[in-house]
């Protein structure tokens, strides 16, 4: 591994259970023996193509020990080149995910992260340490001289913003079979690292979409996008990997001594091991006029898309000022007649980014021409002839409404789970070790329906909780996968997520499910700050707007599981510029 953080890691921060069904265990030993055979293979990390190699000598620049800079190739190629434990790097400019500028970013430990979603890849090899990346990224050779730095590379891949591992295929011999329900971030996920691991047993993907696993963040970011545009991977990713896709398809129970799962269609599977990540579920409530046409609940491509075609023009209410709500509210108000939030809450984010930053943001929308009602909620819908035309508030005022999108929360989607055996918390998600496995150990649960150990601060004391970031579950799909394969590998990672309004990006590093206190430095009014969420004297998150790399030093920080004090923070001077 690479040496400690960069300067910047710490300055820009301040700038298996025992199964309960002997039945199966003949069957499980068999699996255990196979798995020993079939993993002991490893991709190939991907390379340029020695025969096209092209020598580019460009000028030294000054570079000290864990920093790095981006040089230009030529007028349309740059590079990153990067010093840490005395060794050169050079890879790639851009994060393969949504092209971040990873030479503002952070390093540590042997790793870049982006400055934009958090992604971090392995400056030894380029490939993915952390999401929400799927691809990794181009590493080059480089050699130094007095004057010079010498790098060889074709101008194609000098060019990529992404690398894809070799993926395995299917050994139709082997009798392992993989299921995996759910083709969300963390079903796609531990599909991928399967087969990019060397994996050669069946591998199934559930889905009761009629989509390819797609970049569900999008939805309430870009309501009117075309699902095709945010699909994760082609068609034929999938028919070159050997991952089989059912779509449209419900799982309605799993049996666990017979290591089956019923399908809505009728159909009975078997697995040898069986990935549970189905994600979550909007919330639904009831209350009179809630059946009124127009009345929306965002999980889908056809969701987010029918709502934006049906809000121009039209006064839309948004009930949930978090982050599906507010920037639904961001993305509508440009075609709607008029968009207003309504919220029991005192601010936007309250929970978790704070009073003052849930209030600038508020003021923000505001600008752009976005009501609210805070500290209400709405009791009825009213209407004609079945389609929805008003909404009565706990105040007892009434709004005019066309449109109206509830963003109240979500729930595990664990319903076919109640009678399956596997421990369930009250509110129905899965409890799960560090490796991600079940109650029995045959099962993994990922992603949104996961109760895990997160260990950001403690490795021995963990602090069990249920989070519903994108990356994260990608984070858990990949954990499950390399579990699957006998690597023995715990959870670890660091929450990161981001938020989209009106051309601004907020991204939030960390987690802090209570926090006593909330240090900003910077300016909310010209937004750009940095926010930091305390717990005592200890720092837990932070969110930042227009203060990279910040957010990804703050990830590095705690990927190392080291502490940012309070002290630390009020000792830093209060200006970010």
């Amino acid at each position: 591994m690479g040496g400690g953080c960069s300067k910047s890691s710490k300055d820009d921060v301040g700038s298996t259970a025992t199964s309960s069904h002997p039945e199966s265990a003949s069957k499980r030993d068999k699996v255990n023996e196979a798995m020993k055979e079939e993993t002991s293979s490893k991709a190939v990390n991907a390379t340029p193509e020695e025969a096209s190699l092209q020598t580019f000598k460009i000028k030294k620049v000054d570079l000290n020990e864990n920093e790095m800079k981006t040089l230009k190739l030529d007028d349309e190629t740059e590079i990153v080149v990067v010093r840490t434990s005395g060794k050169l790097h050079a890879i790639g400019s851009k994060c393969p995910h949504y092209g971040g500028p990873l030479g503002k970013g952070s390093i540590c430990d042997g790793k870049v992260r982006c400055p934009w979603h958090g992604a971090s890849f392995s400056l030894e090899t380029g490939d993915v340490e952390d999401y929400p990346s799927i691809d990794g990224i181009a590493k080059f050779p480089i050699e130094e001289t007095s004057d010079h730095f010498i790098i060889k590379g074709n101008l194609k891949d000098l060019r990529t913003t992404g690398v894809v591992k070799p993926l395995s295929k299917e050994d139709k011999s082997s009798n392992l079979k993989v299921i995996i329900v759910g083709g969300g971030a963390a079903g796609f996920a531990c599909a991928d690292t399967l087969r990019k691991e060397g994996f050669k047993g069946k591998v199934t993907l559930i889905t009761r979409e009629c989509h390819l696993p797609y970049d569900r963040p999008k939805l309430s970011k870009a309501m009117s996008v075309s699902p095709s545009n945010i699909i994760l991977k082609p068609e034929e990713y999938y028919k070159n990997a050997d991952i089989e896709v059912m779509k449209l398809v419900d799982v309605t129970g799993v049996n666990i001594k017979k290591m089956t799962i019923q399908l809505s269609n009728g159909d009975d599977l078997e697995y040898t091991h069986l990935v549970l990540a189905t994600g979550a579920s909007p919330r639904r409530i009831t209350f009179p006029g809630s059946n009124l046409q127009n009345v929306f609940y965002l999980r889908c491509p056809e969701d987010a898309n029918t709502i934006a075609s049906a809000s121009k023009g039209k006064n839309v209410i948004i009930a949930g000022a978090s982050f599906i709500g507010m920037e639904s509210a961001a993305f509508l108000i440009k075609d709607a007649a008029s968009v207003t939030v309504v919220e029991r809450d005192g601010a936007p984010y309250r929970r978790i980014l704070g009073d003052k930053v849930g209030m600038r943001v508020k003021e923000l929308h505001e600008e752009n021409g976005v009501k609210f009602k805070l500290e209400t909620t709405i009791m009825e819908c009213k209407g004609n002839g079945g389609l929805l035309e008003e909404v009565v508030l706990s105040d007892g005022s009434c709004l005019k409404a066309d449109v109206l999108l509830l963003g109240l929360g979500v729930v595990p989607a664990t319903a076919f789970l109640k009678d399956s055996g596997l421990e369930l918390d009250p509110v129905g998600y899965v409890n799960v070790d560090e490796h991600l496995q079940t109650s029995e150990p045959s099962i993994y649960a990922a992603g949104d329906i996961a109760n895990f150990p997160l260990t950001l601060h403690s490795e021995s004391s963990p602090q069990r909780t249920s989070i519903g970031h994108w990356s994260l579950a990608m984070a858990h799909g990949r954990t499950a996968a390399f579990n699957i394969m006998g690597k023995n590998r715990p959870m670890k990672t660091v929450p990161f997520f981001w938020t989209q309004i009106f051309g601004k990006s907020i991204r939030y590093a960390g987690y802090a499910s209570t926090f006593d206190d909330v240090i900003i430095r910077g300016s909310l009014a010209d937004l750009k700050f940095v926010a930091y969420y305390c717990s005592g004297e200890k720092v837990l998150a932070v969110a930042t707007l227009m203060a990279d790399p910040v957010a990804a030093a703050f990830a590095n920080l705690l990927s190392e599981r080291k502490t940012l004090t309070k002290a630390e923070v009020l000792s830093l001077p209060p200006s970010l510029d």
